[in-house]
């Protein structure tokens, strides 16, 4: 039975760290571009596949990053010696907010190396314009960048992870 309320802790905070990590980068990249939500309407799917891409380098970075916060949970409960709860949080916040910040970095620096790409390019000016192949080039470019430096982030994040102690015999 314990292996039933260790799983549905497991798929609450998938869900719930998810949707608040969804929403503060939705609400960031508004404010970034400087956007309303009523620009995203039928008229213009340049934006609406840009941020379509953006939430989908998010989500398949969090999906590395979710499975690790779980192994600590799982090696923390096993070697923790103090707080249980405590621990669980600190490793949590800790890994959430280095994987949050390197998102971040990621996707602020593909923006970038396209703009370098492409100096002749406004791009946000031609994302709010509808450009489509403005929006399927950044997307293309992002999503690359994401799929590549995937692992290197999960083994980031894992060096953080408690180990076990084990005793060696001479």
């Amino acid at each position: 039975m314990e292996l039933f309320y260790l799983a549905l802790i497991q798929i609450i905070i998938s869900i719930v760290l998810s949707i608040v990590i969804f929403f503060i980068s939705y609400k960031i990249l508004i404010k970034i571009f400087k956007l309303e939500e009523s620009e995203f309407n039928n008229d213009n799917l340049a934006l609406s596949i840009f941020f379509s891409g953006i939430i989908f380098s998010i989500g398949y970075l969090l999906s590395g990053i979710i499975p690790s916060i779980i192994n600590a949970i799982q090696l923390i409960k096993i070697h923790s010696e103090g707080n249980l709860f405590v621990e669980v949080l600190k490793y949590s916040s800790m890994c959430l907010f280095v994987g949050f910040l390197a998102i971040s970095i990621l996707q602020i620096s593909s923006f970038l190396l396209v703009k370098t790409m492409t100096k002749h390019i406004k791009e946000v000016e031609q994302l709010k314009q509808n450009n489509l192949a403005v929006s399927i080039l950044l997307v293309s470019i992002l999503i690359s960048i994401t799929l590549i430096s995937a692992d290197s982030l999960i083994f980031l994040l894992e060096t953080f992870l408690p180990q076990p102690e084990f005793i060696q015999y001479n």
